[in-house]
Protein backbone atom coordinates (compact mmCIF):
# COMPACT_ATOMS: atom_id res chain seq x y z
CA UNK A 1 0.00 0.00 0.00
CA UNK A 2 1.50 3.33 -0.78
CA UNK A 3 -0.20 5.65 0.35
CA UNK A 4 -3.53 7.89 -0.36
CA UNK A 5 -4.27 11.01 -2.27
CA UNK A 6 -7.06 13.12 -0.11
CA UNK A 7 -9.25 14.42 -2.78
CA UNK A 8 -13.13 15.79 -1.46
CA UNK A 9 -15.09 18.52 -0.42
CA UNK A 10 -11.96 20.67 0.15
CA UNK A 11 -9.38 19.05 -2.11
CA UNK A 12 -9.16 22.05 -4.39
CA UNK A 13 -7.30 24.04 -1.56
CA UNK A 14 -6.02 20.96 0.28
CA UNK A 15 -4.17 19.17 -2.46
CA UNK A 16 -2.91 22.22 -3.54
CA UNK A 17 -1.06 22.99 -0.04
CA UNK A 18 -0.25 19.42 0.47
CA UNK A 19 1.09 17.30 -2.71
CA UNK A 20 2.75 14.28 -0.58
CA UNK A 21 1.17 11.30 -1.98
CA UNK A 22 0.54 9.93 -5.25
CA UNK A 23 -1.99 6.66 -5.24
CA UNK A 24 -5.87 7.01 -5.66
CA UNK A 25 -7.95 6.32 -2.28
CA UNK A 26 -10.56 9.21 -0.99
CA UNK A 27 -9.97 10.23 2.13
CA UNK A 28 -12.02 13.50 3.42
CA UNK A 29 -14.39 14.95 5.86
CA UNK A 30 -17.68 16.81 5.34
CA UNK A 31 -17.73 19.66 7.68
CA UNK A 32 -15.94 20.92 10.58
CA UNK A 33 -17.18 18.69 13.14
CA UNK A 34 -19.39 16.45 11.26
CA UNK A 35 -20.20 13.23 13.22
CA UNK A 36 -17.58 10.62 11.60
CA UNK A 37 -17.56 8.34 14.81
CA UNK A 38 -16.28 4.57 13.96
CA UNK A 39 -18.51 2.18 14.27
CA UNK A 40 -19.73 1.26 17.96
CA UNK A 41 -17.40 -1.44 19.90
CA UNK A 42 -19.03 -4.98 20.57
CA UNK A 43 -19.65 -4.48 24.69
CA UNK A 44 -17.59 -7.41 24.52
CA UNK A 45 -14.30 -5.66 23.23
CA UNK A 46 -15.53 -2.16 24.26
CA UNK A 47 -12.61 -1.43 26.62
CA UNK A 48 -10.35 -2.84 24.49
CA UNK A 49 -7.44 -4.26 27.51
CA UNK A 50 -6.02 -7.21 27.92
CA UNK A 51 -7.31 -10.03 29.31
CA UNK A 52 -5.81 -10.41 32.81
CA UNK A 53 -6.49 -14.07 33.11
CA UNK A 54 -4.50 -14.40 29.71
CA UNK A 55 -0.04 -14.75 30.36
CA UNK A 56 1.81 -12.17 27.96
CA UNK A 57 4.13 -14.39 25.79
CA UNK A 58 7.79 -15.26 27.00
CA UNK A 59 10.11 -12.77 26.85
CA UNK A 60 7.78 -9.84 26.23
CA UNK A 61 8.31 -6.47 27.82
CA UNK A 62 7.30 -5.04 30.61
CA UNK A 63 4.33 -2.56 30.10
CA UNK A 64 4.27 0.79 31.09
CA UNK A 65 2.21 1.81 34.03
CA UNK A 66 -1.04 4.28 33.04
CA UNK A 67 -0.71 7.30 31.89
CA UNK A 68 -2.87 8.93 29.15
CA UNK A 69 -1.53 10.23 25.54
CA UNK A 70 -1.30 14.36 25.23
CA UNK A 71 0.16 14.42 21.57
CA UNK A 72 1.25 12.08 18.75
CA UNK A 73 3.89 12.35 15.94
CA UNK A 74 4.48 10.55 12.50
CA UNK A 75 7.77 12.14 11.31
CA UNK A 76 6.93 10.18 7.99
CA UNK A 77 4.25 11.92 6.80
CA UNK A 78 4.24 15.28 9.24
CA UNK A 79 1.52 14.61 11.26
CA UNK A 80 1.80 16.08 14.61
CA UNK A 81 -1.60 16.52 16.85
CA UNK A 82 -2.45 17.11 20.47
CA UNK A 83 -4.59 14.42 22.10
CA UNK A 84 -8.03 15.05 24.26
CA UNK A 85 -9.52 12.43 26.10
CA UNK A 86 -12.80 10.80 24.19
CA UNK A 87 -15.78 8.68 25.46
CA UNK A 88 -18.67 7.37 23.59
CA UNK A 89 -21.83 9.00 22.20
CA UNK A 90 -24.93 8.20 22.84
CA UNK A 91 -25.16 5.58 20.67
CA UNK A 92 -22.32 3.60 21.82
CA UNK A 93 -19.93 4.81 19.15
CA UNK A 94 -16.56 6.06 20.05
CA UNK A 95 -16.78 9.82 20.27
CA UNK A 96 -14.70 12.46 18.00
CA UNK A 97 -12.88 15.32 19.35
CA UNK A 98 -14.87 18.45 19.05
CA UNK A 99 -11.82 20.46 18.15
CA UNK A 100 -10.90 18.68 14.58
CA UNK A 101 -7.19 19.96 15.18
CA UNK A 102 -7.20 17.35 17.93
CA UNK A 103 -6.81 13.34 17.87
CA UNK A 104 -8.93 11.74 20.47
CA UNK A 105 -7.60 8.74 22.84
CA UNK A 106 -10.87 6.71 23.91
CA UNK A 107 -10.68 6.45 27.26
CA UNK A 108 -11.95 3.46 28.02
CA UNK A 109 -8.92 1.68 26.19
CA UNK A 110 -5.15 1.37 27.27
CA UNK A 111 -2.55 4.01 27.57
CA UNK A 112 0.32 3.65 25.25
CA UNK A 113 2.58 0.92 26.62
CA UNK A 114 0.22 -0.87 28.58
CA UNK A 115 -0.80 -4.32 28.11
CA UNK A 116 -3.87 -4.09 25.25
CA UNK A 117 -5.21 -2.47 22.42
CA UNK A 118 -4.61 1.78 22.55
CA UNK A 119 -7.66 3.25 20.35
CA UNK A 120 -7.01 6.70 18.99
CA UNK A 121 -9.45 8.43 16.61
CA UNK A 122 -9.15 11.66 14.72
CA UNK A 123 -10.77 13.48 11.43
CA UNK A 124 -8.95 14.01 7.86
CA UNK A 125 -11.26 17.69 6.94
CA UNK A 126 -12.60 20.48 8.28
CA UNK A 127 -14.29 23.38 6.64
CA UNK A 128 -11.27 25.51 7.56
CA UNK A 129 -8.54 22.59 6.19
CA UNK A 130 -6.89 19.56 6.83
CA UNK A 131 -7.57 18.26 10.32
CA UNK A 132 -5.71 16.03 12.28
CA UNK A 133 -5.64 12.83 10.61
CA UNK A 134 -5.82 13.94 6.82
CA UNK A 135 -2.24 12.75 6.26
CA UNK A 136 -2.86 9.20 7.97
CA UNK A 137 -3.27 7.84 4.63
CA UNK A 138 -0.11 8.58 3.23
CA UNK A 139 1.34 5.80 5.79
CA UNK A 140 3.09 2.64 4.85
CA UNK A 141 4.38 -0.43 6.56
CA UNK A 142 6.69 0.01 8.54
CA UNK A 143 6.82 3.86 9.63
CA UNK A 144 7.40 5.05 13.26
CA UNK A 145 4.85 6.66 15.27
CA UNK A 146 5.50 8.37 18.36
CA UNK A 147 3.31 9.07 21.10
CA UNK A 148 3.89 11.44 23.97
CA UNK A 149 2.28 10.33 27.34
CA UNK A 150 1.20 12.49 30.59
CA UNK A 151 4.13 11.60 32.46
CA UNK A 152 6.79 12.61 29.91
CA UNK A 153 7.97 8.87 28.38
CA UNK A 154 7.30 8.67 24.91
CA UNK A 155 6.20 5.08 23.52
CA UNK A 156 7.29 4.36 19.85
CA UNK A 157 4.90 2.02 17.48
CA UNK A 158 5.58 0.39 13.89
CA UNK A 159 3.17 0.75 11.50
CA UNK A 160 2.15 -3.25 10.79
CA UNK A 161 -0.99 -2.99 8.78
CA UNK A 162 -3.52 -0.38 7.06
CA UNK A 163 -6.99 -1.47 6.14
CA UNK A 164 -9.86 0.32 4.57
CA UNK A 165 -13.29 -1.31 5.57
CA UNK A 166 -16.61 -0.24 4.51
CA UNK A 167 -19.04 1.17 7.05
CA UNK A 168 -21.23 -1.67 6.75
CA UNK A 169 -19.06 -4.07 6.88
CA UNK A 170 -16.65 -3.03 9.66
CA UNK A 171 -14.50 -5.75 11.79
CA UNK A 172 -15.46 -4.26 14.90
CA UNK A 173 -14.26 -7.37 16.94
CA UNK A 174 -10.69 -7.64 15.26
CA UNK A 175 -10.18 -4.06 15.59
CA UNK A 176 -11.23 -3.10 19.08
CA UNK A 177 -10.60 -6.76 20.35
CA UNK A 178 -8.07 -6.33 23.77
CA UNK A 179 -4.27 -7.68 22.91
CA UNK A 180 -1.77 -9.70 25.49
CA UNK A 181 0.81 -7.15 23.89
CA UNK A 182 1.12 -3.29 23.55
CA UNK A 183 -0.55 -2.18 20.25
CA UNK A 184 -2.07 1.10 19.08
CA UNK A 185 -5.28 1.59 16.76
CA UNK A 186 -5.95 4.81 14.47
CA UNK A 187 -8.96 5.24 12.76
CA UNK A 188 -10.40 7.93 10.67
CA UNK A 189 -13.04 8.05 8.02
CA UNK A 190 -12.28 6.69 4.16
CA UNK A 191 -13.62 7.24 1.07
CA UNK A 192 -15.74 10.01 0.13
CA UNK A 193 -19.07 9.64 -1.29
CA UNK A 194 -19.71 13.38 -3.45
CA UNK A 195 -22.93 11.90 -4.46
CA UNK A 196 -24.36 10.91 -1.16
CA UNK A 197 -22.28 13.46 1.11
CA UNK A 198 -20.76 11.25 3.49
CA UNK A 199 -17.91 8.83 4.28
CA UNK A 200 -18.30 5.07 3.07
CA UNK A 201 -15.67 3.31 5.09
CA UNK A 202 -13.02 3.76 7.78
CA UNK A 203 -9.36 3.49 7.26
CA UNK A 204 -7.59 1.39 9.86
CA UNK A 205 -3.60 1.75 10.54
CA UNK A 206 -2.14 -0.97 13.35
CA UNK A 207 0.86 -0.34 15.14
CA UNK A 208 2.87 -2.37 16.89
CA UNK A 209 5.85 -1.98 20.31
Amino acid sequence: MNGFRPRGRRSVHTATAIAFTTTALALLAEVALSPSAPPAPPESVLAGRSDPSREPPQGSAQPLPASRPEHIDIPEVGLSAKIVPVGTTADGAIAMPKDADRAGWYNGSPTPGEYGNTLVVGHLDSANGPAAFYRLGALRKGDRISLTRQDGTRVGFTVTRMAVHPKGDFPSRSVYAPTSQPQLTLITCADWDDSQQRYRANLVVTGHL
